[in-house]
């Protein structure tokens, strides 16, 4: 039997924040968007990338051997650095004793995935998890995400998608009539600062959180709270305003999840030898963010903080 295949970033256990219960992430490699605050940087190109991490490294210089590829050099001033055009030496990872390399990008078939998670099954039944897609943009690949939900759903686990929904329509249509949690993303609805921030079409996006929302699907929306973007008073009312006349044939209390920004991913940028472009610097206030789920509230939204 054919399966298809993926490039996969990482499976990540036991996560209490992107669906009901606890879950396992499967982290798909690429993404349609390029959003300038981009908590999963190593998830934004489609090919492998090396990360290194030089607090790690021991300096034992086995990453040099021209067996593995040329993927690492060394500077004048005797630290290590990537060489990201020799990505082609994924045995590195096996490599270096400290582990202060790693592969992000590897591709696994859909039952390589499926078998991996499953080792989580007894957590998922005793609390009501399951798998939850995540990116990049697991919808960029669309035929492996539905071939993996129905080998999941086929043995009773629950499946959750996390989307931005920046894909072209027929990505997102095969997919529907599944059993599916989904949690889109409600990034702006300005295009011109959706542009700005995240490099996307919001035309597109909006035609799809349109359909998504009128299939009468498992409907959750996530409102990443980014200072400088969104995190403000208007923008804030102009997305509750759209999220409310979303279509909503089963007449279901939806949920919209407010993600506040935080700098955590900073140390993957530096892995990557990329710098963060968002220069915000802002924490979001909490009493903002209380005011702003009282707004959701009172337009029949339940809420929550953090997923």
């Amino acid at each position: 039997m054919f399966f298809s295949v993926a490039p996969i970033f990482d499976i990540q256990r036991f996560s209490t924040h992107d669906g009901p219960g606890i879950r396992t992430v499967v982290f798909f490699k690429g993404c349609t968007l390029r959003c300038a605050w981009c908590s999963n940087p190593e998830g934004q190109s489609f090919e492998p990338e090396i990360l290194y991490n030089e607090h790690r490294c021991i300096g034992c210089h086995a990453c040099l051997d021209p067996a593995f590829g040329g993927a690492m050099a060394q500077r004048e001033d005797g630290s290590m650095q990537a060489n990201r055009a020799a990505i082609a030496a994924l045995v590195l990872e096996r490599v270096c004793p400290s582990l202060a390399i790693r592969i992000a990008g590897k591709e696994m078939t859909a039952e390589e995935v499926a078998r991996e998670v499953m080792k989580d099954a007894p957590f998922f039944a005793k609390s009501g998890g399951g798998v939850t897609f995540s990116g990049g943009e697991p919808l960029a690949h669309s035929a492996f995400a539905r071939e993996l939900a129905e080998i999941l759903a086929g043995r009773g686990v629950s499946v959750a998608i996390e989307t931005c929904l920046a894909i072209a329509p027929g990505a997102l249509e095969p997919l529907l009539g599944l059993p599916i949690h989904w949690l889109a993303d409600l990034k702006q609805v300005d295009p011109d600062r959706f542009k700005e921030g995240t490099g996307g079409n919001l035309a597109q996006v909006n035609v799809n959180m349109t359909t998504l929302a009128a299939s009468g699907a498992d409907l959750a929306l996530r409102v990443p709270l980014v200072p400088g973007f969104n995190a403000d008073d208007a923008s804030i009312v102009a997305m509750l305003t759209f999220a409310a006349g979303l279509p909503n044939p089963r007449g279901v209390t939806r949920r919209i999840d407010f993600l506040p920004y935080h700098e955590l991913a900073l140390g993957k940028y530096a892995m990557l030898d990329r710098e963060c472009s968002w220069k915000g610097g802002h924490a979001v206030e909490r009493r903002d963010v209380a005011r702003w789920e009282a707004k959701a509230a009172a337009l029949g939204f339940a809420t929550s903080t953090g997923g």
